[in-house]
């Protein structure tokens, strides 16, 4: 202790010659300052006073703020082994149920926040859009297979922009999708055809027939009808699988740790690089097979009037763009919209009363000699509250490709809710399968029930799940529209001539398996059911007579 203060002691006069200049020049800054905010303008001063508070009271509820609660990690590698690898949104929403609407993980120094509601989804991403709109750098599926080229991978600008537009402007708005109803009416009745023939193959007739729509809307391209497979369908479908395997959430570790990205091929678990090679091969092949198919055409005067044409046509924009939007239409509306009609035969033949009560419906308003038509939907209240309950209860995006935010973001809401700390570069994931089967929200979420969308004098009707399924913000699915519109017209046309039920062995139903598929987009689990016409006289509108 004595030697402490003598050290002190020694150090009074260093310390005193060291206060006494630097007095003087902080006395000169201070009275400069004061001289200067004397010669400001009240208004000047009120305005920098202003700023001066916000940003102080904004650094101080970042240094109060805590990242969203969440469980405890593990030191180096974090919440690895809270992050699931396969049905994310059921683990999800488990933490959801622990830690509330909002929440958070890390992994490997990533920060994950997991949003399990509407309010805070809505918050973030519809009214701060400006700052969540991002998406995630994702190592394979983007930057090593390409798929960053496509626009649900794109970052957020100046191209992002220009293609939402130009695909607002093919079918962002009911005036617009009108010129696709005789297309859909084709493709669905030529479906309806191959499933009279081959009722047993419907899953593979409801891709082709999802497929052939897009493929005709971005590029006038008509599926080959001939028992072979078609070239560009497979090619799609292929460039569709290699999509989800790549995107999905930790199926390749170098998501997780992205600098193995930059290791030798040959060594030991540098797999994944030859595999992206081949995907990002196949990819631009197929992108570059389409804008070409269109090209051949219009040279040969043959070219069907479609996405690709006329915007070759008009010149405005450059092949890079014109090329990956049409793959956006092709690969983002014929997986999901295909996953949805495919759940649709699974919903029939487990709730065979729900299928009755539409078929009634159908021919009480339509007829038995027509098949429906789009302009019919307004008459059809309970096909209407179907087709929606089919969007609630098969999500085909569970969890829907994240945002990523741009800039630190202090999260509060008044008297419910603490200052949330969202970090820079943190990963937003919406539950989305959590939203619409929110027992809050949806009565009996995991039944089937179209009434729950019919209002009665006794109960208003639940939310629209379109409202939640496809996005939000300014990433919302540009193709919401025409993805709706095709389940619809699909959906009525199925209930108006065929039935489906269960399959039966040894006089006993085989009940199905109610399940998805992990993966960016999401199917039912595999499952057979027995579709058949209900007469002869559906038979006659199969075949057209």
């Amino acid at each position: 202790m004595g030697t402490l203060a003598v050290i002190y002691l020694s150090l009074l006069p260093i310390r005193k010659n060291l206060t006494y200049i630097h007095l003087h020049p902080l006395h000169s800054m201070a009275t400069g300052v004061l001289q200067s905010l004397a010669s400001l303008d009240w208004g000047t001063f009120l305005t920098l006073a202003s700023a001066g508070l916000v940003s102080w009271h904004y650094f101080r509820a970042k240094k109060a703020a805590r990242l969203p609660p969440g469980p405890r990690g593990l030191p180096l590698v974090g919440n690895v082994l809270d992050a699931p690898t396969e049905q994310h949104w059921l683990k999800f929403a488990e933490l959801g149920d622990v830690w509330g609407e909002i929440s958070s993980l890390i992994v490997f120094g990533q920060t994950m926040i997991i949003v399990n509601s509407t309010k805070v989804a809505e918050d973030l991403l519809d009214v701060r859009g400006a700052n969540f709109s991002d998406r995630p750098v994702i190592q394979m599926g983007g930057e090593l297979c390409g798929f960053n080229n496509v626009l649900a991978l794109s970052q957020y600008g100046d191209r992002v922009r220009k293609e939402r537009k130009l695909l607002h402007q093919l079918f962002g708005t009911q005036a617009a999708m009108a010129q696709f109803t005789p297309l859909l009416s084709e493709e669905i009745d030529q479906f309806l055809r191959n499933i009279a023939k081959n009722p047993g193959g419907f899953i593979e007739e409801i891709r082709h027939m999802t497929a052939g729509i897009s493929l005709r809307i971005a590029y006038g391209y008509h599926l080959c009808e001939s028992p072979e497979r078609d070239p560009l369908l497979e090619m799609y479908e292929t460039v569709g699988q290699n999509f989800n395997r790549s995107t999905a959430p930790g199926a390749f570790l170098v998501d997780i740790m992205p600098f193995l990205r930059y290791l030798p091929e040959w060594l030991p678990g540098g797999g994944f690089k030859t595999t992206a090679r081949k995907w990002s091969k196949h990819l631009h092949g197929t992108v570059d097979a389409g804008l070409g198919y269109v090209k051949k055409q219009m040279a040969a005067g043959a070219a069907e009037t479609s996405f690709v044409s006329t915007q070759l046509e008009e010149k405005c924009h450059d092949d890079y763009l014109i090329k990956w939007a049409a793959t956006s239409i092709q690969e983002g509306g014929s997986d999901t919209t295909a996953a949805q009609i495919e759940a649709f035969f699974l919903a029939m033949s487990l709730y065979p009363d729900v299928q009755r009560a539409a078929q009634d419906e159908l021919d009480r308003v339509i007829g038995t000699d027509r098949l429906p038509d789009l302009s019919d939907r307004a008459q059809l209240p309970y096909v209407n509250a179907l087709c929606k309950e089919i969007l609630r209860w098969h999500v085909a995006t569970p969890i829907s490709i994240p945002h990523r935010t741009r800039e630190d973001f202090i999260y509060s809401r008044d008297g419910d809710l603490e200052p949330l700390l969202i970090p820079k570069n943190s990963l937003i994931m919406t539950n989305i399968w959590k939203m619409t089967h929110d027992p809050e929200r949806y009565a009996d979420p995991m039944v089937f029930n179209p009434s729950r969308f019919i209002e009665t004098a006794a109960k208003g009707s639940e939310q629209d799940p379109a409202q939640i399924c496809f996005g939000y913000g300014r990433r919302i699915c540009p193709g919401k529209l025409l993805g709706d519109t095709t389940v619809f017209m699909a959906c009525s046309a199925i209930l108006s001539v065929f039935n489906v039920s269960k399959p039966q062995e040894n006089g006993v139903s085989v009940e199905p398996q109610v399940g998805q598929t992990s993966g960016t987009v999401s199917h039912p689990l595999p499952f057979k059911c027995v579709v058949e016409p209900r007469d002869a006289r559906a038979l006659g509108l199969i075949r057209g007579e």
